[in-house]
Formats: C-alpha cells, structure tokens, sequence
C-alpha cells in the first residue's frame, strides 16, 4: 500500500517530469526569440544567468508583499513558481529580463485556487503574465475535465482560472520529456510551419472528456505565440 508521503513524492516527479515536458517544447520554437524557459530554480537558472546582481534582481522581483498583522511587519515570498520564461540578451551589457511565470499542474485536485491566488497577486504586484498549464489528467482516466465540458458549463476551477490567471492552457500527456512521442510532435510542428500549416499539435481536444477551448482556456501550441507578443511589451 502506497503512503501518503510516498504518494505525494510521485506526484513532486510527476510535476517535475511535467515542467520539463513544457519547458521543451516552448524552447524547441523560441530560441530564435531570444526566450529561454527554464524551472524556477536559483540552481536552474545559474546555467543562464551568470551575472549574481542580475540572476537575484530577477529573483528579488517575483517575491510578493505579505503584511504581518500579529507584528505589524511586512515579508516578501515566492509565490507558486514552476517555469520562467526569460528573455536573453541580445547584446553585450544587456539583462536577462523575466518575460512571463509559467505554473504546471499534471492535474488540479482543488490546488486550482493556490494558482488562481499567486495568479493573481503576481500580476498586481508585477504586471508579468501569469501562466497556467495543464494536462488535466482526469480526462484520461476518463473522467469529467477539471475545468468543465465548455466555458458556458465551467467548473469553479475554470472560473476562477480565468480570472486570476492570464490564460490557461491544456497539454496532452507525455511520459517524459525523453518521449519519442514528443520529438515526433515538435518535428511534425516545425514542419507544419515551415509549410505555413497552423495546427494543433501538443494537445489532443479529441480526448473524450476534453473541456471546449475558448479566449482565456487554449492549447499548448498558443502559448509560443502569445510569449512572442508579450516580448513586444517589454521595455529593454
């Protein structure tokens, strides 16, 4: 019989296999943007980031205000962090700027506020974009989305979502992000635009049980675009 600590370090490696999923993909079309998307990890990002005065200004800037009322004291912490998306300097000189937050969920199993919270209290105090991805793993099992059948028929997760959050978007399953499945995917996306084929490749909205697509809920394939436009926003 499984424990509940042995259950919950399976679901920490099947986060981190699920980062790393999403990480690969959105790297497999940004490069030529100068956009990385790494784990938000100070050891992670070191292998970008050399500079230390930039590495923790970058950091220092995701913490968010937490007021103490016992004390009367204010802190800063982390909100939820999983993935960054970072733009990289173009010239000599420049900084690593922070493009975009990037939270990954395999599934939500009420944790949906947690993101739906940071979410929001990211782009308050921030304005950075504030991300969601999901396999909403249900599906698979099957079993009703998360998020509901459609926007019109939403589950509380998705209404909150799409409130607190900047837009979320659903990825098909992966074992990991060594999956022939996957690098057959990211060559049959990279062909379908060198054809100037628009496609939907990393989600699968043929799953029964597959929540509809609408403005603020899309598929994986959306994001790469929508890093591009957010770059146009960042002053350099």
């Amino acid at each position: 019989m499984t424990t509940d600590k042995e259950a919950q370090s399976l679901k920490t490696l099947g986060g981190a296999a699920f980062e790393r999923i999403v990480a690969k993909i959105l790297n497999s079309f940004l490069r030529t943007d100068n956009i990385v998307v790494t784990r938000a990890k100070e050891a992670e990002l070191k292998k970008f980031i050399t500079d230390k005065k930039n590495l923790f200004q970058i950091m220092d800037f995701t913490r968010i205000p937490v007021k103490r009322r016992c004390n009367q004291s204010q802190l800063t912490d982390y909100p939820d962090l999983d993935l960054f998306a970072l733009i990289r300097p173009s010239q000599f000189g420049q900084q690593w700027r922070l493009l975009a937050i990037i939270n990954c969920k395999v599934s939500f199993h009420a944790r949906h506020t947690e993101a739906a919270f940071w979410g929001l209290l990211t782009r308050l105090s921030s304005n950075i974009p504030y991300v969601v991805v999901t396999e909403d793993r249900d599906i698979y099992k099957p079993k009703a989305s998360e998020l509901g059948k459609s926007c019109e028929e939403a589950t509380a997760a998705r209404r909150l979502l799409e409130s607190f959050s900047d837009r979320v978007y659903l990825a098909k399953r992966y074992e990991n992000d060594q999956d022939p499945r996957l690098d057959a995917d990211i060559s049959l996306k990279l062909s379908n635009i060198e054809k100037g084929i628009s496609s939907i490749v990393f989600d699968d909205p043929a799953i029964p049980y597959h929540t509809q697509y609408c403005h603020s809920v899309r598929p994986l394939d959306d994001l790469v675009k929508d890093l591009r436009y957010w770059k146009t926003e960042i002053p350099v």
